[in-house]
């Protein structure tokens, strides 16, 4: 199975047999066979058919839109999963104060280890790198998460995990010229920001993808806030995937020189790039990947999708991507209470 992306700025997808066609002024620029397709991402002013849109539906084939940023709008799906015993299951649990905070620091600590596991691995293969403050400070901060009282107090160490790791990933950068010092979200005000927001959301498709079928609902979770529109469970559920995934993938690109300056452009924000449920963090001008840039970024990106990694809970050998489904599946045993904790996939 595969993912379509879809770049082209006014191409128009139509559907001839088993294929879906690109076409854009009357020339062909690529097809593929439908039941090949596990996603459709679509990147801006992209035109589908109605035959296309009627297709996606019939087949299951998730389709996501962004914007040409990078930023979400949302997602074509078919009829919902039939499996509302454990949609009941997961409302129910989650009606519990004591699941819920308890859920909800397995997040937080899994994502916390992962941070740590991933600047412990930088120091090791990077000579002069010293992270060993911010490596205490993290397993500190892991120690006190485990001891919450309550969700507040869990998010303030969340919180100040971010504004230790960050820093410290950012000497894991060896491009001169390029550094980084915090995470600016909207609009990313550099190239390392860039692509970790795109990274993100990228990311973010794929765990909304596991979540919708599985059959969980992915807008009731535990450590985000449940609020209209925002899909707090695949947001949970994402946080130990960005360091194993995302900032072990950005660091890489860079590093090795995949992308470079000249990939990068800045660009006003648009109102329409703007997320309703995450601030914006300054005004002006942001960074963001050119054409080439994105195809680059979007190829790397799958290849990290498809590394083959020993999937914790039974040492399978599955792809990020199918760890990522595998681990949905391990989240709905967990609410149905097969599994007595949510064990979160660790960095090896």
């Amino acid at each position: 199975m595969s993912v379509l992306y879809l770049l082209e700025p006014q191409s128009i997808i139509h559907k001839e047999g088993g294929r879906l066609v690109v076409k854009k002024g009357g020339d062909t620029l690529h097809s593929v066979h439908i039941f090949r397709l596990d996603q459709v991402v679509i990147m801006g002013p992209v035109i589908l058919t109605p035959a296309v849109i009627r297709t996606l539906l019939q087949e299951g084939v998730d389709t996501v839109f962004m914007s040409r940023r990078g930023y979400y709008y949302g997602r074509l799906q078919g009829p919902e999963s039939k499996n509302i015993v454990l949609r009941r299951d997961q409302f129910g649990r989650f009606t519990d104060p004591g699941f819920v905070l308890s859920t909800a620091k397995a997040v937080v600590k899994g994502k916390l280890r992962n941070q740590r596991a991933l600047l412990q691995r930088l120091m090791r293969n990077q000579k002069g790198i010293d992270l060993k403050k911010a490596v205490d400070g993290i397993g500190r901060l892991t120690d006190l998460a485990d001891s919450a009282a309550d969700l507040d107090e869990l998010r303030g160490y969340e919180g100040q995990a971010a504004a230790t790791y960050f820093p410290a990933w950012g000497k894991g950068l060896k491009v001169d010229g390029l550094s980084f010092s915090r995470r600016i979200r909207r609009p990313p005000k550099d190239p390392v920001n860039a692509l970790l927001s795109l990274g993100y959301t990228l990311l973010l498709n794929n765990v909304l993808a596991a979540a919708h079928s599985t059959g969980l609902d992915p807008y009731l979770g535990a450590l985000h806030a449940v609020d209209y529109g925002r899909p707090s469970l695949a947001l949970d559920l994402m946080e130990e995937w960005r360091p194993l995934i995302i900032d072990t993938l950005v660091l890489s690109v860079l590093n090795l020189g995949v992308l470079t300056d000249r990939d990068f452009t800045t660009n006003p924000l648009k109102g329409e790039d703007d997320i309703r449920d995450e601030e914006i963090d300054g005004k002006g001008p942001g960074t963001c990947l050119t054409d080439a840039g994105w195809r680059k970024y979007i190829g790397q990106f799958e290849r990290r999708m498809a590394t083959e990694v020993t999937f914790h809970l039974n040492d399978q050998h599955l792809s990020y991507r199918d760890a990522i489904r595998q681990q949905a599946r391990h989240f709905a045993s967990y609410v149905r209470g097969e599994s007595d904790i949510y064990r979160p996939m660790p960095l090896r």
